[in-house]
């Protein structure tokens, strides 16, 4: 009997590159509302590669987690983090720089319509090297929640300054086919 795969789920992997063109696409508008003497965020990343310059923004899918009740469909509750790493001379500056960046993420984010986590969208990123993004079916992003900002002090390495890091966690619920 040949392999017929159970589901067409894509699961985390879309939704990252669904937030980067969202975030690439909304964050002017954003920075406007909030702060605009902000510097928009031109570095996006999902791994360990070179950073360049503040801010910079990584996200990461943390977990999905599957309901044993659904047995025709994959619905999951899946998180990502989205840490934005900025810096400053005046520490003061980093610290107020780092909340009203964390209010133009949550405010980009929630914004969005659901419908923008199912489409194709453009997006300039290494990994996505046609340019648009490869979304989940329509319909199967249910809901889109930022729980939580958190903040921290942080070095790095070969950056003389400490900097401020905000991390948002980010819940997708899905129900895929």
């Amino acid at each position: 009997m040949p392999f017929t795969p159970a589901y067409n789920a894509l699961f985390a992997k879309p939704l990252l590159d669904q937030l980067i063109a969202i975030l690439q696409r909304d964050q002017a508008a954003a920075i406007s509302v909030v702060n605009p003497a902000l510097v928009p965020i031109n570095e996006f990343h999902k791994g360990p590669g070179e950073r360049t310059a503040f801010p910079w923004l990584t996200l990461a899918a943390d977990s999905t987690e599957f309901d044993r009740e659904s047995p025709h469909t994959r619905r999951s509750v899946t998180r990502a983090a989205l840490a934005l790493d900025v810096g400053q001379f005046d520490q003061e500056m980093a610290q107020d720089n780092a909340q009203d960046y964390a209010r133009v993420l949550d405010m980009a984010i929630t914004s969005a319509p659901l419908s923008d986590f199912t489409t194709s969208l453009p997006i300039t990123h290494e990994t996505v090297p046609g340019g648009m993004t490869t979304p989940p079916a329509a319909g199967s992003v249910k809901e889109v929640f930022v729980e939580s900002h958190a903040y921290g002090l942080i070095t790095l390495q070969n950056i003389e300054i400490p900097a401020l890091r905000v991390t948002l966690a980010v819940l997708f619920e899905l129900e895929e086919t």
